[in-house]
Formats: structure tokens, sequence, C-alpha cells
């Protein structure tokens, strides 16, 4: 799925960035625009522009379709869209290396919240500011997106990229079984002690026939909600410290575990597919973004809502966003923004919202008819960014993201927890430095 896949990419591509911004050779003016009013280009100009996207087949068919809009605009410009399959990540960051390393570093990247820090710190993107403060269409843009997802691209002040779609997780219900149970929706501030009692009571049958409460979304972005509802996280707020050996974050990590060995409500999460078992039946609950519900609708499966995430000490939960920045290196910079703004415009918010893989990132597309038709509370998925918070992503999250899921590992086959975080925690620590 997008989101848990997004994160194996930022993993990735981490490693990519630092080899891409080595090889870029000399960086293009900062700020195009700063100075002056911002006139577009002419539209007869004759240029190429490239672009580094990927996705799954649903992002393909916007990303055509924003090119031909393009190539309306412009007809003598051509656009290299260079995309790769959401399946095939490898792919995706040896495009990248080898683009850098012929000196042909994309014009435009597509990149997720996971790898945009190490992106920031390698000085791989041009800053935005002289296109933001003097494009009039760039305020009408910006002024539609929560600013919370702007802000996440910011850097000194300045803004490096321009957020299209994001996820935040959120509670997966079944509807129907939770009907059946004689269980009434909770409430939007439900807790975590809330939670399991619910998934117990929703616990049932043996071996091949059991059902359980809940289908553990077991990733760092999806383990991430029980972190941040109990007031920790993976990261210091200033990204520059591990936290994962603080004793919250062990508390948390106990709480999860014990969802598996000691409660018996969720499955052992290797093994299985929490997006097959939720939509089969065999799981009442869920954890997911709005990435899953193309799925669900192909599979003709619509008995499900959504539920904020459910809270300890406090109510959060994760977000992580998609965004497109200009590269440094871009010998076409005017193009490239005039690019992003229709890649990221209300047209083509509408169609990332008929997609299903992802929550526009403007609250106009959020709110639209088509979008909120399903679930009955998909207003939640938008409205979640008012409690959520970025996904902890270090420039060294490319040893973050295994060394954390290995702790985890060890723990859920019933390792010592305090042992298996210090262990990961270490090898963050060394690679911060």
């Amino acid at each position: 799925m997008k989101r848990s896949l997004g994160v194996a990419v930022a993993t990735m591509a981490a490693s990519a960035l630092l080899a891409l911004t080595a090889c870029s050779g000399p960086q293009a003016a900062n700020a195009p625009a700063a100075d002056g009013p911002y006139k577009a280009p002419a539209k007869d100009i004759t240029a190429t522009i490239s672009v580094s996207n990927w996705g799954d087949p649903s992002d393909k068919a916007v990303y055509d379709s924003v090119a031909a809009r393009f190539k309306e605009k412009y007809p003598n410009v051509t656009v290299n869209n260079n995309f790769t399959p959401i399946t095939t990540w490898t792919e995706y960051v040896n495009k990248l290396v080898t683009q850098a390393a012929a000196g042909q570093a994309p014009d435009v990247i597509n990149i997720a919240t996971e790898g945009v820090q190490l992106g920031l710190d390698n000085e791989l993107f041009a800053s935005m500011d002289g296109f933001l403060k003097n494009d009039p269409e760039a305020k009408t843009l910006q002024d539609k997106i929560d600013p919370k997802l702007l802000d996440g691209f910011r850097k000194d002040g300045s803004t490096y990229l321009m957020p299209n779609t994001f996820n935040t997780m959120v509670i997966y219900y079944n509807t129907k079984m939770f009907k059946e149970a004689g269980i009434a929706r909770p409430s939007d501030d439900w807790t975590w002690d809330d939670f399991l009692e619910i998934a117990k009571k929703l616990t049932k049958g043996s071996g091949a026939d059991k059902v359980y409460g809940f289908a553990l979304p077991y990733y760092s972005f999806g383990i991430t909600p029980w972190l941040y509802s109990n007031g920790t996280s993976m990261m210091s707020d200033d990204l520059k410290a591990s936290q994962l050996t603080d004793p919250k974050f062990q508390e948390t990590i106990a709480w999860v575990r014990d969802l598996v060995t000691k409660h018996g409500v969720s499955p052992q999460p290797k093994g299985s597919d929490p997006y097959q078992l939720f939509p089969a039946g065999k799981a009442a609950m869920t954890g997911a973004g709005h990435f899953v519900t193309g799925g669900f609708k192909k599979a003709g499966f619509s008995d499900y809502d959504i539920l904020p995430w459910p809270k300890n000490s406090t109510k959060a939960t994760v977000f992580g966003a998609g965004a497109f920045a200009i590269s440094k290196t871009s010998k076409n910079p005017e193009l490239s923004w005039e690019f992003i703004k229709m890649l990221t415009d209300q047209q083509t918010q509408k169609k990332w919202a008929d997609a299903g893989s992802a929550v526009p990132s403007t609250k106009t597309a959020a709110s639209s008819k088509e979008f909120l038709a399903s679930p009955e509370h998909a207003s939640e998925f938008y409205n979640s960014l008012s409690y959520a918070k970025p996904v902890a992503a270090p420039g060294a999250y490319n040893v973050l993201d295994p060394a954390f899921m290995r702790a985890m590992d060890e723990i859920m086959s019933g390792q010592d927890i305090a042992a298996a975080l210090k262990k990961a925690n270490q090898d963050v620590e060394a690679a911060l430095k």
C-alpha cells in the first residue's frame, strides 16, 4: 500500500539522495524570481523538463493527465515524465543516481516526507520563496493548503517543496461486525482502554476460523500513532537525537506487543497482511491511511468507516505527505515551477481525490462531494491533520527505519524490549553523528 511502501522508498532513497547530491555538479541560482514580479515563460518557449515520479497506476494516470494539460499550455516544451511503479523502488532509486551521475538530475523531484530532511540537509532543492512571493497564483494555491502541510517542507523560514497529497493514520472498523456485536461507534476521544475492550469483544473463534479484533499495521509509519498518542516519538522534535530508549517509548512498544502476545486481539504481524485480513472479515479493525480505500472499492468492500486514533496521554496521529521540489541544478526553474503549479492545482487535486490513493493537499478537494461519499466519516481524513504530527524523519532515516523494525521483530519474537531498543538506538545515534 502507498504509505507503507512510501516508507520503504524513503529508506532506499535516502542513500540515493546522498549520491545524487554529490554527483549533481555546479548548482544553479537559488530562489529564482526573488527580486521582482514573476513572469511565466512565454507560451512558445522551446525546452525540455524532466520529472522524477513514483506511485501506482492511479498516480501515473494523474501525472499523465497533467503532462497532457501542460503540453496544451506549452506546446513546444517536452516533459520527460520518468515514472517508476510503486512496486519497484530499487529501479526508482537507480534512475535518480544514474541521472545525477550523468549530470542530468531531474528538474522536478517527487518525494515523500521520509526523504525530505536528507534532501534539505544536502541542499538538493531550490528555494521556492521567489515564486511564492512574486507569483500571484501562488497565494491562491497556498491558501487552500493546510499550513501544517506547508510547514513540513520549510527550513530556516524558506519553502522548498509544494505538497500534493498526504496520508494520516486512522482506525478503520468493520461497521457490520460492530453492529452484529452491539457495539456503537466509539467517541472521537476514545482511549487505549476503550480500544482494547472493544478489540477483546470482537476477537473470537480459533484456528483458521479465528477473527481478531485488530490487525496491526506492522511498519514504522503504522506503529507511530501509538507513540504519538502516548506523548513520545522515535526522534526529538529537532530530529537531532534518537529517543528509542525513552521510558514512554518502551511503555508504548510493550502495549503494542501485548496486543499480540498477552491479549491475543491481534495476530502475529509477520506473515499477516492487515489489508487483506480486514476486508476479508478476519479482523474487525485495522489502522491505515486513505491509501487503502481504492483497493477496498475495487474489491467491492464497503462495510467500513473510520475513527481517530485512540489516545492515551494525548490525541495524536502521524502524517506523511508527497511533495514536489525543483532541483537546485535545474536549467528551467520557471518551467518547473509552472509544472508544479499544475501538479497541485484544483483540477489535479480533484483527480487525487477521485483516485483513492491519498488525501489531496487542499481542503477544497478534500471537501468535495465525491471525496466525502465514502466512508461515512470521510471528512476525518483531512480533519485529522489538526491533531497529527509529521513522521519523524531525520537525515539518517535510512538507518532509523530498518533499525526500529529489526528491534520490533526481536520484541515480537519474545526478546527483551529494553535490550532490543538500546541496540537500535545505538545504531541510529551513530548514524546521526
